[in-house]
């Protein structure tokens, strides 16, 4: 049971990443389209036929993600002896509670009701009002750097691929692995600059500089030659919701 909760997990986690780099990659060409993020896959699936089914399936999709999440959280407490196992129990708890909340947060869009979401800047604002709550921050936009940093070992490494090449016979081991290269190295570029925008949010004392995705690329959009970055960091998003796909399919973490 649980195996086929992460099954339908990835592949609606991977789905959801794959919508939101469509839609923004169609604005970067400016052929229709819209920068997009969580909420913008929520506007788009509910505006679709049958869209409220498919907010749906999308609802229990991410809630099957968020409770295998919360399974590796107790499997790595209780069946590994490393300290590493602390780093990859708060990882697995922190995706929990974040894609659970999303969950809900779809569920409740469903029958037009309100979750009472707190927002980024609320939350910043809460940390900055405690005692030393900049540092907090600033600690914070490390592990998002650090996080960062890992996507890129892993693709130099390949380290993405230990899970799954035992499957590397397959037909579509390339262009998997392709995928997964790219989108993963789009993931980390994209944890740098959310890194920024908490160290900015953290040395300026100033919750309005915290950003999301859709902020991530308007950043991008901004720069010189914009709509080319923007555009392919939207691929990367789908190159990374195809490899959710496999990697779902083919590995067993």
């Amino acid at each position: 049971m649980i195996l086929k909760l992460r099954k339908f997990g990835f592949l609606t986690k991977g789905f959801v990443y794959i919508i939101i780099g469509i839609l923004t990659f169609l604005t970067a060409l400016n052929i229709g389209g819209k920068i997009s993020d969580k909420n913008g896959v929520i506007s788009f699936l509910e505006n679709q036929i049958f869209g409220k089914v498919l907010l749906l399936i999308v609802s229990l999709g991410l809630m099957s993600f968020a409770l295998w999440r919360a399974y590796k959280f107790y499997d790595v407490l209780k069946n590994e002896d490393s300290n590493k196992k602390y780093f990859s129990a708060v990882s697995y708890l922190f995706r929990t509670f974040f894609y659970g909340s999303f969950a809900i947060s779809i569920f409740l869009k469903i029958f037009n009701q309100t979750s009472n979401d707190v927002t980024k800047e609320t939350l910043v604002s809460r940390i900055l009002q405690i005692e030393n709550g900049n540092v907090i921050l600033i600690l914070i936009g490390i592990i998002f750097s650090g996080s960062a940093i890992y996507q890129f070992y892993k693709v130099i490494t390949n380290s993405y691929l230990e899970d799954i090449k035992k499957n590397e016979n397959i037909a579509s081991f390339n262009f998997l692995k392709k995928t997964g290269a790219f989108g993963i190295f789009a993931r980390g570029i994209s944890f740098l600059i959310f890194s920024w925008f908490i160290f900015s949010a953290g040395f300026n004392n100033n919750p309005e500089k915290i950003k999301g995705t859709q902020e991530m690329f308007r950043f991008l959009n901004s720069l010189t030659f914009g709509n080319i970055l923007m555009a392919v960091m939207a691929l990367g998003f789908v190159c990374y919701g195809v490899f959710q796909y496999f990697y779902g399919r083919y590995s067993n973490s």
